[in-house]
């Protein structure tokens, strides 16, 4: 029997949802329809084909469009609608006339239709309540995968089975090279769909902007360079991009990590997987040409350290309610750093190997106390990594890790 992972953090911002219309948006294969089929309660269920049909998933049979208005306007039931943009344009003039007598969720993940409803100047603001859906979050694939034995594997496991869709092709974190190159098509096809009702030339932008990110490009200034090198922007200008990542992180594909120390921010893919693809692609071409599994085990596993790291830097700002930035020096980083109202509270590093020498440990020591914050942290798979604990910081390792999460309140 199939062990289903239940969004507890999710469904507790569902229940605390007001409004009886709802726009659940966010990138493809995150388990939108999963989610709102098998958690939240309705009466009808309706699914909109590539060609505009209209399955009702109950009865399954196909019904009309003006038959569907005319459920959503004399039936006092609770709807769905799935893939509600494929519908005829003229079904958003029709939500901004009878929308406030309707009780209806909408599903989402088309990059276009996301933009033009969540847009300032949309007419559909205030009328639908947003309701984004993302990557599992960081403490249900925790609890999910907390009796799983080997404790560093299970975090390398989890840091990736925020995909849900990975969770069935996935029994240990090392299957991913494997993965990446299977499910290739299945990847770009998940992208494709993203940008599927954009300009040829805006989609090229979009993509772009990933394929930089993923390269180490991770400022406005340099992902502007970049495009500006590509044909891509009529001059090297950092503002010109704004727009374009502004629209990828309310999406879902970016994340926005401020830097706090300085005047600039890192844009960072959510996913590590998408992450992990795009690297491939910039380096080797791996879209379209076929890569040895051992060169993508090689990428992976020089990657993983950084998946983790910003893992833990998401899971922390979550359990300590704060928020999660980077301290960048001219001679030193520190990649987890917490802040509340601009003051720093937390400075963490991570150190993900199954041993840490005492001079490691010192450096961590010396670098952690460069910052005045009020707590110093080291995260490592288990306690018994480190040769010698560092003076005045916290060590704490997975066990520990789980145990926060087990007595978080609800």
């Amino acid at each position: 029997m199939e062990k289903i992972l239940i969004r507890n953090i999710d469904l507790e911002r569902w229940r605390k949802l007001k409004n009886k219309r709802i726009l659940v948006y966010g990138r493809r294969k995150t388990g939108k329809t999963f989610f709102v089929k098998r958690f939240t309660e309705w009466d009808y269920f309706f699914f909109v084909k590539r060609d505009g049909g209209i399955l009702d998933l109950d009865s399954k049979r196909e019904i009309s469009y003006d038959y569907l208005t005319d459920l959503l306007l004399n039936e006092k039931k609770r709807f769905v609608i799935d893939e509600f943009h494929r519908l005829p344009e003229e079904f958003l003039d029709f939500l901004q006339a009878y929308g406030d007598k309707l009780n209806l969720t909408l599903i989402t993940s088309t990059l276009w239709l996301s933009r033009k409803i969540l847009g300032e100047s949309s007419p559909l603001l205030g009328i639908f309540q947003e309701f984004k859906l993302g990557l599992i979050d960081e403490r249900d694939v925790l609890n999910f995968l907390s009796k799983e034995r080997d404790r560093k594997r299970l975090v390398e496991k989890a840091v990736y089975l925020r995909e849900p869709w990975l969770i069935p092709l996935v029994e240990n974190s090392r299957d991913l090279p494997r993965i990446l190159i299977e499910q290739k098509n299945t990847i770009e096809r998940l992208v494709g769909e993203i940008f599927r009702e954009e300009e040829r030339e805006l989609k090229k932008s979009y993509v772009a902007i990933l394929a930089a990110i993923s390269s180490g490009k991770t400022k406005s200034s340099e992902i502007s360079s970049f495009m500006f090198s590509r044909k891509l922007l009529p001059k090297d200008d950092p503002s010109l991009v704004q727009g374009y990542l502004k629209t990828l992180c309310n999406i879902g594909l970016l994340n926005k990590i401020e830097v706090f120390n300085k005047k600039f921010n890192f844009y960072l893919h959510a996913s590590p997987l998408l992450d992990l693809y795009f690297l491939l692609d910039a380096k080797y071409g791996f879209s379209e040409t076929e890569l040895p599994q051992k060169e993508v085990e090689r990428v992976f596993l020089e990657r993983l350290p950084f998946h983790v790291e910003l893992f833990f830097g998401s899971l922390l700002s979550k359990l300590f309610g704060l928020k999660f930035g980077k301290i960048v020096e001219k001679d030193f980083e520190i990649n987890i750093a917490l802040s509340s109202f601009k003051k720093i509270k937390v400075v963490c590093e991570v150190k993900w190997k199954d041993f840490v020498s005492a001079k490691e440990a010192k450096n961590v020591e010396n670098v952690l106390n460069k910052i005045r914050a009020e707590e110093r942290m080291l995260i490592v798979p288990h306690v018994r990594n480190l040769e010698v604990r560092p003076h005045g910081v916290k060590v704490i390792d997975v066990n520990k890790i789980l145990k926060m999460i087990k007595h978080e309140p609800s």
